[in-house]
């Protein structure tokens, strides 16, 4: 019965947004399509702003129409008909918005990385940075994720959605002016050290943890929704 339930809030959520999924997925394409096909530095800045815009805005997509919304309308009708608990609407939303955002987040960094490397843009010393970039995206994710699913306020998620565009920035310009990171990006091989581990292994975590202690915290909840 709990698989069941669970199992239709997913296809209900997927079903509800499925139009706006496939919309920001053919803009991802458009800039997958601008970036390769068409050569030079501008046309690949265009393209890859078309496939982050498209990663970003189906994440708030997602988290605003699956989670914040359900609580502006006093919960979705179709949620309401439902016997349904704190555990069973953690995992059915931490699902949808997961598996929505992380194919998203995977077409993306695998069109960043190919277009950039088959077409020159950077050096191939710059891989182990990109993928740093690329991995920092799922914290900062899991995060807004969280926060939307447990205090189900736009306010504070807006407050962390901001705060993270400026810690994120912050970190990864840390990041470049480490020593065992930036002296290699503009080189002609990819250098694997422990510092670059060690950063990516840490944002992985951090990805994995933040879901998990959302769903400890969710399961205390006793009240049904």
């Amino acid at each position: 019965m709990t698989n069941t339930i669970v199992y239709k809030l997913i296809s209900n959520d997927l079903k509800i947004n499925r139009t706006p999924i496939l919309l920001w997925s053919l803009t991802a394409v458009a800039g997958i399509v601008v970036a390769y096909l068409i050569p030079g530095l501008v046309a690949a800045n265009i393209g890859f702003c078309l496939l982050a815009s498209a990663i970003i805005g189906v994440g708030i997509h997602m988290l605003a129409h699956t989670v914040l919304y359900d609580n502006l309308k006093g919960t979705h009708i179709f949620i309401m008909s439902l016997p349904l608990n704190f555990k069973q609407y953690t995992v059915a939303k931490l699902l949808v918005n997961i598996l929505v955002f992380y194919s998203m987040w995977v077409l993306l960094s695998a069109a960043c990385i190919y277009v950039t490397f088959t077409r020159g843009i950077f050096p191939v010393g710059s891989l182990p940075m990109m993928l740093m970039v690329l991995l920092s995206i799922l914290p900062v994710y899991s995060l807004m994720l969280s926060i939307s699913i447990l205090t189900q306020s736009i306010g504070y998620t807006v407050v962390t959605v901001v705060s993270l565009s400026f810690a994120t920035s912050a970190y990864l310009w840390k990041i470049v002016y480490l020593d065992s990171v930036g002296a290699y990006v503009w080189g002609n091989q990819a250098v694997w050290n422990s510092t670059v581990f060690s950063i990516m292994i840490i944002q992985l975590l951090t990805a994995i943890i933040i879901p998990v202690l959302t769903v400890i915290v969710q399961f205390r909840k006793k009240d049904v929704i």
